[in-house]
């Protein structure tokens, strides 16, 4: 009789436990569609969408001298912000831990020359892209290297989870890990590091504060160019369509062009 009511219990406590998780999991399943739901509520009433930038990033968001943040990017962050009828709060962070800012909800989303990898894409949701840029490798003028296809077995200065590390590690080139990518130039010129690779636009625009800096680009495709998106948590949906419609509407009016030309001085609108 002992052992017929301990088995009895323990079925029980079995069956019990597996109801209570059942029932846990439709709770957590429910939770997760009112939270993706209600994300887009939650911004509009908080009157405000954080944004994760880095602010230190020329031309996509960056501080003058007076402290004002600026940049293309904090723009298109501004344009969408009012669609939605609120404020963007920008909230800087440096580049390794940006997107893990989207995980502990310091910020709704990230805008920063994130492209939408298939990797990424596992883990975050991406809007439309609003951006298009080249890779390319900067040396320093002294460098034996002319081409990217020389670069295997030579030490490329690095963000440790940027796309620009996949693509030189494919390449052959080891890695100097380095937060970003005034750093990442410091290293090359200091010879700590023998390359770096960022997108063209980067490169422009440090060529053209810095008109006498000992680097030069190599020659060749580091590889295909690539679009940019707003990253954001997954399953916020409501949220990703509102982000899409406005920069569909500032893609097609011009409005996003004529940041870029302000800043860059040509467009940079995403290739179909």
């Amino acid at each position: 009789m002992s052992a017929m009511i301990n088995r009895r219990t323990v079925l029980a406590g079995t069956a019990f436990t597996g109801l209570a998780a059942l029932l846990a999991a439709c709770g957590s399943s429910s939770s997760s569609t009112a939270s993706s739901t209600n994300k887009l509520e939650a911004i509009k009433s908080a009157g405000k969408i954080r944004v994760g930038l880095e602010g230190t990033y020329r031309p996509f968001s960056f501080h003058e001298s007076n402290g004002t943040l600026v940049g293309f990017e904090k723009e298109i962050a501004d344009l969408i912000a009012k669609d939605l009828g609120v404020t963007a709060e920008f909230v800087e962070t440096p580049w390794d831990s940006l997107i893990a800012g989207v995980d502990a909800d310091r910020y709704d989303i990230v805008i920063n020359n994130v492209s939408a990898t298939d990797e990424r894409k596992q883990k975050y949701d991406f809007s439309v892209p609003y951006l298009y840029s080249e890779p390319k490798v900067a040396v320093k003028k002294d460098s034996s290297l002319q081409n990217v296809s020389e670069i295997s077995g030579h030490s490329s200065a690095q963000s440790e989870t940027s796309n620009f590390r996949k693509m030189v590690e494919a390449k052959g080139a080891s890695i100097v890990v380095v937060s970003g990518f005034d750093e990442a130039i410091e290293q090359v010129l200091s010879g700590r590091a023998e390359m770096t690779a960022n997108d063209s636009v980067s490169f422009a625009e440090y060529f053209k504060e810095h008109p006498d800096a000992n680097l030069r680009l190599l020659s060749g495709d580091l590889g295909t160019g690539s679009n940019s998106s707003i990253l954001m948590a997954k399953g916020q949906d409501a949220l990703r369509n509102a982000i899409d419609e406005s920069l569909k509407k500032h893609l097609g009016n011009g409005d996003i062009k004529a940041i870029y030309e302000k800043y860059v001085g040509e467009d940079l609108s995403p290739k179909n």
